[in-house]
């Protein structure tokens, strides 16, 4: 008799091991005048500011917005970032070294594409 039940045999395996870790830890310094762009109902003032700075050729922008209460205000006019409600802070820039940071549009088609 013939037996097919030994004939076939598989077997699989997988397997994945893996780690990873990040730190990061930046500091900025800057003053930046900001606009008052809205009063809200309850006096609270809606604010936004941009400073362009431009070294070597290279353009740097920080923009600034977010909610503010009046007397948070100092009497010299300036609002320390930690009272800004809702903070966005970008820190961008353009010229060549930021250009040099940003892949190339190969890459960034093969991320697309494949983004393992």
């Amino acid at each position: 008799a013939f037996d097919n039940t030994t004939m076939f045999k598989a077997s699989m395996s997988n397997s994945f091991d893996g780690s990873g870790s990040t730190s990061r830890d930046e500091t900025m310094t800057a003053s930046i005048t900001a606009r008052v762009v809205e009063v809200l109902p309850n006096g609270n003032l809606y604010i936004r500011g941009t400073r362009q700075i431009k070294v070597n050729n290279e353009v740097q922008y920080i923009t600034l917005s977010g909610l503010i209460r009046p007397y948070d205000i100092s009497p010299d006019n300036t609002v320390l970032s930690s009272y800004i409600a809702d903070a966005k802070i970008e820190y961008t820039g353009k010229g060549a070294v930021s250009d040099k940071q940003r892949p190339g549009w190969l890459m960034r088609l093969l991320d697309y594409v494949w983004p393992f």
